[in-house]
């Protein structure tokens, strides 16, 4: 027993994980989401499914109206745009790909409104330059009759209510701020260095010394203001979105550029200073009107070393500007890729670093080159857009009036550059396209299809058991579970990959079946042999693998050869039809070569150990009369 415990292990992780995933229609852990309206969750295709099939063919002509052939380079990039548009509508999960050299197949399962995907697919996307200005400065407007009162001290432990109630803040969300120098500095590392603006009057007041890096703050003190519902609404809304902006940031999607920050400008005495808050020095003091803002500069360290020197500093009457800093804000230039002539991916002629190289018409080049006039000497950027999802956003080092460029980036490959040239392209389709298929599949005969494939691999599988059970005894009935295992591992492969099922992939996963019945036979076989020969019956499951394992191995891989075949050609030739049962027949020869050597296996040494091993007559399909006489 202990020989076999890893591979008793192995096989038990195993039907687990097929049990779990089988026993949930749905599955989403993390970003991996496995989602279908079927009850095992597997993901159908056209003829199971229903949904619209649609066949493209290019309409390439030239000047006197002849057609051309297209490049392969024009049906790839072709195939591409109409892929990317489709999985954005989330129209179903598509099939897209060439059918010879002019031709292009959409095949959209679940799609019952074809008009849609054809709209979809034959639309122009929409390609934006945009001026993307960095840093904006909004004013926060408040007007004074809305600030019920503002001070400087420590961040609100209670309040008092309007029926005169105290009301103790038990949440603090600005409770764990750091009190060493060096860790607010890694806090505050978006805001910008603390500005002093003294308007032509001596400062009245400055720290007797800088604090060290290892120096702890005796106190921080905050600015803490209380507002009339609308203006603590306003607020309120700017916080948000500096919370939406720095999640954004956190996820990627603001790599380029810095968040959204709130600037308080604070004035008092003969003092003004200016502090950008990022989000974890800003918050609202929880079921009031109040926020509070940890007043510290942009290296790290708090205005004045306690409240009372803060106070000090600003003296009793103070006065406050907040400005909302947003990080990035895209206009709207009015150039489309309506004005984009071509790109195409090259290299550097001085460097030799891959570039994307871009080029517009007469009126695109005239609004680029004000576009790069107003780019030119700041930190704003050029947003390239494609339906409405970021490509790229380059600075900009000179004014460009010829209507020609070139984007470079130090992330740029050959590769990334010849995708963004391509998705530039996106802005209208390569070639010109015309409808030469269309074809409605009916939902209703899709799932009678799937449902009599079903019932038909059910009663198969169930007669193969019974057959083998009745003939082979003992060894059948083990073969009878390692075929319930190896179909339900092999569905598991299909939800988990996951195989788009045909009704071609039903029969191959049907056919596979038979295969994997086909591997036991051979074994039992050899085992009746060595048993007849008066070997044990241990020796003869042993002995039995070994000399059917040659014939195993030869006739699945014979059939892997000819599924590559068959998968080659059907890609070649666009048959998805075939291609669908070829990878299905490989995936289920597989798991049944797995099926046949690994648990058959394993479950028969564990049968030879017990107390039923005795009888040797039900371990062969003849009876005992064929036996030694030694082992009767």
């Amino acid at each position: 027993m202990r020989r076999y415990f890893v591979t008793i292990l192995v096989i038990t992780a195993l039907i687990v994980i097929s049990g779990l995933t089988l026993g949930f229609q749905n599955i989403r852990l993390g970003g991996f989401e496995r989602v279908s309206d079927n009850p095992l969750g597997l993901q159908l295709g056209l003829d199971l499914q229903g949904g619209s099939h649609l066949v493209y063919q290019a309409s390439l002509e030239d000047a006197l109206g002849e057609k051309i052939q297209p490049t392969e380079d024009q049906m790839d990039s072709l195939r591409r745009i109409i892929d990317r548009r489709v999985n954005e509508t989330g129209l179903g999960e598509p099939v897209i790909q060439l059918l010879g050299e002019d031709r292009l197949l959409v095949q959209l399962p679940g799609v019952s409104d074809p008009a849609r995907a054809k709209t979809i697919i034959g639309e122009t996307a929409r390609l934006e330059f945009k001026h993307r200005q960095v840093d904006v400065s909004v004013p926060v407007e408040l007007n004074s009759s809305s600030i019920v009162d503002s001070y400087i001290g420590q961040f609100p432990e209670s309040v008092i209510d309007e029926a005169g109630e105290v009301i103790e803040i038990a949440d603090n969300p600005l409770a764990d701020l750091p009190t060493s120098s060096t860790e607010m500095e890694q806090i505050v590392a978006t805001s910008t260095a603390d500005t002093v603006v003294n308007d032509d009057v001596q400062s009245t007041m400055e720290p007797d010394s800088e604090p060290s890096e290892n120096d702890n703050f005796q106190e921080i003190s905050f600015l803490v203001i209380e507002l009339d519902d609308k203006a603590a609404e306003t607020l309120d809304s700017v916080i948000q979105r500096m919370i939406e902006s720095t999640l954004a940031y956190a996820s990627g999607l603001k790599s380029q550029y810095t968040v959204n920050r709130l600037q308080v400008s604070i004035s008092g005495g003969n003092e003004i200073r200016t502090v950008e808050l990022p989000l974890q020095l800003v918050a609202r003091v929880p079921e009031t009107n109040m926020f509070a803002m940890a007043l510290i500069t942009g290296i790290g360290q708090p205005i004045a070393p306690s409240i009372d020197k803060t106070n000090e500093l600003f003296g009793p009457q103070i006065g406050f500007d907040l400005v909302e800093i947003i990080g990035a804000i895209d206009e709207d230039v009015g150039l489309t890729g309506d004005d984009l002539s071509r790109a195409y991916a090259g290299t550097h002629q001085t460097t030799g670093a891959p570039i994307v190289n871009i080029e517009f018409n007469a009126q695109g080049a005239k609004r680029f080159g004000e576009l790069t006039r107003d780019l030119l000497n700041t930190d704003d950027r050029l947003a390239i857009f494609l339906d409405e999802e970021e490509l790229i956003a380059p600075g900009v080092n000179q004014v460009i009036t010829g209507g020609s460029a070139y984007i470079e980036g130090r992330d740029f490959t050959p590769d990334r550059v010849r995708d963004i040239a391509q998705l530039l392209e996106a802005g209208r389709l390569p070639i010109p396209i015309e409808l030469i298929q269309e074809r409605d599949v009916d939902a209703i005969l899709g799932a009678d299809s799937l449902k009599k494939s079903v019932v038909a691999g059910s009663i198969g599988l169930l007669l193969v058991i019974i057959f083998m059970i009745l003939y082979y005894r003992v060894p059948g009935l083990i073969a009878g579970i390692a075929l319930i295992l190896y179909a339900s591992f092999l569905i598991t492969v299909f939800k988990l990959i996951p195989v788009t099922l045909t009704l071609s992939g039903v029969a191959a996963a049907i056919l596979s079946v038979g295969m994997a019945v086909d591997a036991n036979i051979l074994i039992f076989e050899r085992m009746k042999d060595e048993l007849r020969s008066g070997r044990t019956l241990l020796t003869s499951i042993n002995v039995g693998f070994n000399r059917a394992w040659p014939a195993i191995r030869d006739g699945n891989v014979s059939t892997l050869i000819t599924c590559i075949i068959l998968f080659w050609f059907a890609d070649t030739l666009g048959a998805s039809i075939v291609q669908g049962f070829a990878a299905t027949l490989a995936i289920g020869v597989l798991i049944s070569m797995f099926s046949a050597i690994t648990i058959s296996r394993t479950f028969l040494r564990l049968v030879a150990t017990l107390a039923i091993s005795r009888r040797t007559d039900w371990f062969v399909p003849v009876g005992k009369k064929f036996l030694p006489k030694s082992n009767d």
